[in-house]
């Protein structure tokens, strides 16, 4: 998309919500192999090419953590040359990012960076040196994590009214990430076969998203997000996902992997206020996790197996929804049952 087409998307969505929060997109770590002259990324391409940039393999050969998008990986850390502005990749894409989107755009609020890494995902001549180096190395993973930083502490510079949210599919722990990012977006929690609360259970899924959120600095703008992996909306999922969300402090998103339409789930509409507990550091005696907030309250059933009950007291309600309306039947009810791995959002009555 051209910029004045981006602006024109910018100006429509904030017509459409005054209160709407936008972010540009970016991403360091991977850049494609070609581009012609019209292209967006001829510029980046040509810098890679010009200032040695790239990421190779003990032969020689550039490597891919993925096939799937035709990308290619840079080296972004401090192994790689400088060019002759004194300039490494992290540093030079900041500068382009700037000039290209946000000198000319307006009405943004983030910057999104994607594929913020704990380490990164290739075997690869990180140092230099003619041998290749393995990913988890801790040297080569802090150097990795310190071209990141790299970059986004010369994008404050050039940009000191946006903040900064990562695609983070770690916890933010490291030293290095540490208070770096204003947010971080944890991409598909749940729902995805490689989904921390897939293969890691709740507590595992939980433990990153609390993480995340004490190592973001203000105003930590953490989103967790659940997926469904198909085209058909599963309001099961979603409402085991909003839960959770709600028994932390962060946002909560869901997404439908194939499909292009927007679902709106029965619980976006609902108002349950402000949270009057605070975040919950262990499970009622029932084994449900409850948070209650000044409109209604949250329940989570994490156990793999077992379906749990619990007495909310009197007061509450089911929310009446469409989409699920055995669930959401907007009945009063006291005693609550709930299936292995679910959750369920109640209002006062």
């Amino acid at each position: 998309m051209s910029v004045s087409g981006m602006q024109s998307t910018i100006n429509g969505l904030r017509s459409a919500n005054s209160g709407i929060k936008l972010a540009q997109y970016v991403v360091l770590n991977e850049v494609p192999l070609s581009a012609t002259t019209t292209e967006d990324n001829y510029a980046v391409v040509q810098a890679v090419n010009t200032n040695n940039w790239w990421l190779r393999d003990s032969s020689g050969s550039l490597v891919q953590w993925t096939s799937a998008y035709s990308r290619y990986e840079v080296n972004l850390t401090d192994w790689a040359p400088a060019n002759n502005a004194g300039q490494r990749w992290p540093q030079w894409k900041a500068q382009y990012d700037t000039d290209n989107y946000f000198k000319v755009l307006t009405g943004l609020d983030y910057i999104y960076n994607d594929n913020v890494f704990g380490g990164s995902r290739v075997t690869a001549d990180w140092m230099r040196i003619g041998t290749n180096q393995v990913w988890t190395d801790p040297g080569v993973a802090t150097a990795i994590r310190k071209g990141f930083v790299n970059y986004w502490s010369a994008l404050r510079a050039l940009n000191p009214g946006l903040k900064i949210i990562g695609n983070a599919d770690n916890d933010l722990s490291s030293a290095e990430y540490k208070g770096q990012l204003e947010g971080a977006f944890l991409e598909c929690q749940m729902g995805m076969n490689w989904s921390y609360e897939t293969w890691g259970g709740w507590d595992k899924m939980m433990s990153v998203y609390r993480t995340a959120l004490a190592n973001t600095k203000a105003p930590k703008d953490v989103i967790f997000e659940a997926c469904t992996d198909g085209s058909t909306p599963n309001p099961a999922l979603m409402r085991y996902g909003i839960a959770s969300a709600l028994m932390e402090d962060g946002y909560f998103g869901y997404t439908i992997k194939n499909s292009t339409s927007l679902y709106w789930a029965d619980e976006f509409d609902v108002n349950i206020g402000a949270a009057v507990d605070a975040p919950p550091t262990a499970a009622t005696p029932s084994g449900i996790w409850m948070r209650r907030y000044t409109n209604g309250l949250v329940l989570v059933n994490p156990n793999a197996s077992a379906t749990l009950s619990i007495d909310v007291g009197d007061g509450y309600k089911r929310i009446a929804g469409v989409q699920d309306p055995a669930v959401n039947n907007g009945q009063p009810a006291r005693f609550v049952s709930l299936p292995p791995r679910s959750g369920l959002m109640m209002i006062r009555q």
